[in-house]
Order: structure tokens, then sequence, then C-alpha cells
């Protein structure tokens, strides 16, 4: 179990002091607000996940905020007097964290008089990254049947290869953001005294069957570069 600091958040609030506690009002006031923040959970703003909770006549310090199980725990205790007369008002939340945002990296906000605010970043989703492909020398590309890989280009999956014979492999950028890979090459030199460029684009749709994840790209010596990956478990049923 961890426990969690509650920042402040300072701004103007009423001046006049919150209307004297009761244990009826109290139980009105909870359920009220739970019922009002049920349509807002979970909240996605800006890459976060936010759970505003109202506590009524509690000090921030008299409320503790740990993150147990999956679960954002608050525990509101206010106690005054003695064991023979006094008072003593309690109050737990139990708030599940959602699926999706890194319960590691929970924090708490005191927002107002009596809200609190329970945030947390939103795990980063794979597919939303992209990311560069080392390009593999190979003696030769095969058509991947015998190593169980199938090549992967334009809208003709697992026929053919791209002839990139005219850029050295460090003119070659193969990337992928989820199941779409992007191949580009760029190079410029001179020749007789005049300069001469030449550039490469291609996109391609990985398509259904093909384990995109798993995608890799290899270069021939005759400059040939094919991107391959092999098929989903579930394709070879």
């Amino acid at each position: 179990m961890a426990l969690i600091p509650i920042y402040y958040d300072y701004r103007p609030v009423s001046p006049f002091y919150p209307t004297a506690a009761t244990p009826l009002r109290d139980m009105l006031s909870y359920m009220l607000n739970d019922e009002l923040m049920s349509s807002r959970r979970p909240v996605n703003v800006s890459g976060k996940w936010s759970h505003a909770i109202q506590l009524e006549n509690f000090k921030p310090e008299e409320v503790k905020v740990t993150v147990d199980d999956g679960c954002v725990r608050i525990h509101a205790h206010h106690a005054v007097g003695n064991d023979e007369n006094g008072e003593v008002r309690e109050v737990k939340r139990c708030v599940k964290i959602p699926e999706g945002v890194d319960g590691s990296k929970v924090n708490c906000r005191f927002v107002n008089d009596n809200t609190y605010l329970v945030e947390a970043p939103l795990l980063r989703n794979e597919d939303d990254v992209e990311t560069e492909l080392k390009i593999e020398s190979v003696p030769a590309i095969t058509d991947g049947k015998k190593e169980d890989m199938q090549l992967v280009e334009s809208s003709k999956p697992f026929e053919t290869k791209l002839d990139l014979s005219v850029f050295e492999p460090d003119h070659i950028t193969v990337k992928r953001r989820g199941n779409v890979v992007s191949v580009s090459a760029d190079h410029s030199r001179e020749e007789g005294g005049v300069k001469v460029s030449r550039s490469f684009r291609r996109e391609f749709t990985v398509p259904q069957g093909v384990d995109y994840k798993n995608i890799k790209c290899v270069r021939d010596p005759k400059g040939h570069v094919a991107i391959m990956a092999p098929k989903t478990p579930e394709s070879k049923k």
C-alpha cells in the first residue's frame, strides 16, 4: 500500500465558513455528489485520468490517500474532544483505477475547500508510438515459405520486395506506427557538376492476419529491401 501526498491548489473560495455538518446532511451530500460525479468517470484530459472527490468539513491533514490493489482509497477522519465527550466523523471512499491508467503515478490535489482531485497519467499505447526498424543485411531474400515469413508490400501483400539499389543502407529509413509501415530514402550527390537528388516514399498497411508487432526489415547485396512479418497464431489455424 502506497501513501499518496496531497498537493494544494489554492484558488479563490467562498469566504463563508461551511454550514455545520450533521450526519444526515453529510450522507445526502455524499450520495448526491457520487451521483453527479458518476457520469464524469473516468475523465481523460490531456493524457490524464482524473477523478474528483468531495469531502466536506475535513481538513487536508485529516485526509489520507493510498493506492492499493488497483484502487485509490481515501480515508477522512475527524475527531474532537475525548472518549467521554467528543465527536468523531469518518468517511471512506474507494475509486477503482481504470484500465489504461498508470497506477504507479497517482497523485492527489486539494483544489478548494471540499474537493480533492485524484489524477494519474494514461499508459502509452504502443500502437501510437512510431518506431524505426533496423535494416538487417542478408545474403538473399526468400519468399518466406520455409521460415513461415511472408513479404508485405503496398496493396499486394506477401508478394514482392522494394528495389532500392540506388540507395545506400544509411539512406533508407523504415518506420512503423501500429500496422502502418513507411519506407523513405533520400540521397544527393554531384554528377558532372550537377546536383542530383533521389527520393523514395512508400507507405502501406499491414493486412489482417500478419503479426505487425514482429515486423523486420532486410536488405540483400543487390539493394533489394523487404518488409517481413510472421503470421499471427490465429491465422495459422
